[in-house]
Order: C-alpha cells, then structure tokens, then sequence
C-alpha cells in the first residue's frame, strides 16, 4: 500500500441526502452559483459553519481476493485472435440494473453460442467471455487480468466489448472510431423492442428529435467508468461500449433501490431490452469471430479526429489564445490520414468479386492482414503516457484528469489547452501528429498486405 500513488490521502465516503441535510443547513457564506446547487428544500451556501461537526470515519484495508470468471472458445482457423465480451459481476447494493442487466446479455451471448457449438459450427477466431470483479473497487478484476496478460492481450485482441449496465432506450455505443461502421451495421440489422423497427432506425429518428443539424449515426469517445477502460487506456486494443438505455431518469444508481422489483417494474418490464442487447452482442461477437477480413473502417477515425482539433482550436479562440499553439502538423497528419484510409478503402472493395471460396484458400495470407488492422489501434498509443499519468497511453481518448469519468479528446493538447500551459500544449501536438501518422502507416501496410493477398 504504501507503493501505490493512487490511494487518494482524503478520505471520501458517500452519505445519504438525510444525513447531508443537516450538515448543509449549518453553512453559511454566499449563495452558490445555480448550477452548483442541489435540490434539498433549503438555500444552498458555500460555507463555512458556524456549526462545526466532529466525524468518526473508519476504513477496512484488508487484502482480500477478487474472482473473474473466464470462458474461451477456441478458435478453429486463428486462434491466437481472440474476440472478447466483458461486463462486471460485482455490485454496490443489490446491482440489479448495474451490472447484472448488462451481465446476463454476457451469458445470454455465451449461451447462443454454445448453442452454436452444438450443430457443429466452430468460430474462426477464439471467444472470450468475461465476468470481472471488483469493478465498483476501481476496475480492479479487469485491470489486474489485462495488466497481467498485457503482451497476449496487445497481440492478440481483436477488439474488446464492453456493456456494464442496459435497460429500456436506444442502442448506443463510444469506443474505437475504426469500428464506428461495424457498430452502424450491427444496429441496422437488429430490432428495436418497442417499435419493431432496425435500432438504427430508431435511433436515429431519436438523434432527428434532438439535434436537427446532424442526423448521422456515430458512436462517442469513452472516458472512464467500466472495465473497457484499461484495454482502451492502457493497452490500446480496439474497443466498444454498448449498450441499450437513456429512456428512464430513475436515481436509483448505486443505491439499495436498484433491485430486481425495481428493475422489472419499471426499467425493462418484459426484459425485452435485455433480449435486445443479448441478440446485438451475440451478433457482434460472431461477425468478428468469423469476419473473413475484420469489419475495420478508418474514415471515421478521419474525420473524427479532425472534428477534436476543430474542437481545440475553438477552445484556444474562446479563451484569447489563437495562435499560440499551432495544430498545423496535427492536421496534416489527419489530411494524411484520410488518404490511407481512402486506399484502404479501395482496397477492400476487390473482395466483392471474391468467392467464399476464394477467400477460404487465402485465409492464411488473410489472417495476417486481420493481425494488422487490429493493431493499427495500438499506434494512437505512447508508452510515455499522457502528462502527470503515464498509465493512460491512449493520445485520442482518456477520461480527464479534472473530470472522473469524463472523457477528454485528445487529452494531451486539450487540457494543456485548459490549463494555459501552451507550450506543453504544443509538445503534446506534436506527439499526437505523430501517433496519427504512425496510424496511417499502420493502415498503409495493412492495404499492401490487403493487396497482395487478394492478388
């Protein structure tokens, strides 16, 4: 313990609103600004007393053991490229929405997939389902798994998915840009519970309602919060979080009151929602187990990634400092970026005159190219990390250092930004510039390679 730099030296204890309303009745001082106030029947205030109040706080530190639960499927054709489904066992309270909703589609999943198994089909790849453990602790049960296995895991993850918690809304999904057409073409061929509609569809009309200007399906950035975050983070495998939800506002998060009464009166009455998400992960495992060549498109990642410099430059305009930090070489790297995509893209498009046939006699030379394009992830990454936490390798996406589990975009240059600390701003520039164009090598070489196994 007296190793570890991320023991936080304040003690922090949740209390409920019962207990915290006396004590926010004794402050006085300014009225807070109204985005920092609660909803207790009382005026807020910033403090201090007068009252003073004496507290008894006791901590357990004892060492106790934590329990994944790990099922593979062997791969039949390349079985060192493993496809990986995870979601926590551990609760705070009772846990029925968080995890076990999102836990159940995991064995709803394995369970299809036995099912498969017994007809005589063997996936092509090897499939990993996954209950961790100790997540509510800290993503402990995945982080120690994945820190421990960390050189299999960078050469032989295909993807990890992720689902946590799920119950009645619509399909939504952050993670790896290069998976954003995969995680569109899933959603567009699964149904939506309530309508009958594809859950593309539905969504959609959803974003329609929301943000008129822009009608597109696309999937988020992820910060922190579930156990996707040292494959992403730290490991720099390609990953997805998705999941069903967004319609109910209920409060019940870590608290006694996520039961299972509660869940099926009012979050998924007819676990409809939970079929949903079994069917949509099912089929997302199985289409990358089996994918002749991985369903990885790099154009979003394009675009993507220009829209966050975009983004950084709006910020610099707004606090005075346009200018002072020049993205010019991220950019170009992004203009870069797009090109090797469009190649790759062209590429790809000679398998549509390809047989079955055809393709299962190259699948050596086929399987090869798969092992590039699931590591063209790990080019975004820097073994140097990111400033004041080099565990968190990623240069595109990490929660921030300010915000929980908030993400930052290209959180090197941006919370510089943030910070004012300019000129760090622009060493991290440069770093980024170059994890884009190592991208785009990455994705050159794996269209060589696309090429010359096609011809």
């Amino acid at each position: 313990m007296s190793d570890a730099q991320t023991i936080a030296k304040i003690p922090v204890l949740p209390i409920s609103y019962g207990d915290a309303e006396p004590l926010l009745r004794q402050l006085r001082g300014p009225v807070p600004p109204e985005g920092w106030r609660g909803s207790l029947p009382l005026t807020y205030h910033i403090g201090p007393g007068p009252a003073r109040v004496r507290l008894a706080v006791k901590f357990d530190w004892a060492s106790r053991p934590l329990y994944n639960v790990i099922a593979r499927v062997p791969g039949a054709v390349y079985p060192d490229q493993w496809v990986i489904y995870g979601n926590h066992h551990d609760a705070w309270v009772n846990g029925a929405n968080d995890p076990i909703s999102g836990l159940v589609t995991v064995e709803e999943a394995a369970r299809a997939v036995g099912t498969l198994l017994k007809t005589g089909w063997r996936p092509a790849r090897t499939i990993v389902f996954a209950a961790w453990d100790g997540e509510e602790w800290g993503l402990l049960g995945s982080t120690e798994w994945a820190e421990h296995h960390a050189a299999e895991l960078r050469g032989k993850t295909v993807a990890y998915l992720n689902s946590d918690t799920n119950d009645r809304g619509w399909v939504g999904a952050s993670g790896s840009h290069s998976l954003e057409t995969f995680v569109r073409e899933l959603a567009r061929d699964v149904k939506d519970p309530e309508t009958g509609k594809p859950a593309l569809t539905v969504a959609l009309e959803r974003r329609r309602r929301n943000q008129a200007s822009d009608s597109t399906f696309t999937i988020g950035a992820l910060g922190s919060g579930s156990d996707y975050t040292v494959f992403l983070d730290h490991l720099n495998v390609p990953t997805l979080d998705i999941r069903h939800g967004g319609a109910t506002h209920d409060g019940i998060y870590h608290s006694i009151y996520d039961s299972y009464a509660f869940y099926e009166r009012f979050l998924d009455t007819s676990f409809a929602y939970g079929a949903a998400q079994a069917q949509l992960m099912a089929t997302a495992v199985v289409r990358l187990a089996d994918a002749p060549v991985l369903p990885f498109e790099f154009g979003a990642p394009a675009q993507t990634y220009r829209r966050y410099l975009d983004e950084i430059d709006k910020l610099l305009k707004e606090r005075g400092d346009s200018g002072k930090v020049d993205l010019a070489a991220p950019r170009a790297a992004v203009t870069r970026l797009d090109s090797a995509a469009a190649r790759y893209e062209t590429a790809l498009r000679a398998l549509d005159a390809r047989s079955a046939g055809d393709l299962h006699r190259r699948r050596a030379a086929l399987g090869a190219v798969n092992a590039q394009l699931y590591q063209t992830e790990q080019a975004l990454g820097d073994s140097a990390g990111l400033p004041r936490r080099p565990w968190f390798a990623h240069l595109m996406y990490a929660p921030g250092y300010y915000t929980g589990y908030g993400m930052k975009t290209m959180p090197g240059i941006r919370e510089q930004v943030e910070q004012r600390a300019l000129s760090q701003a622009q060493a991290e520039a440069v770093r980024v510039a170059a994890a884009l164009d190592r991208y785009a090598a990455a994705i050159v070489r794996a269209t060589e390679s696309l090429d010359r196994a096609l011809h």
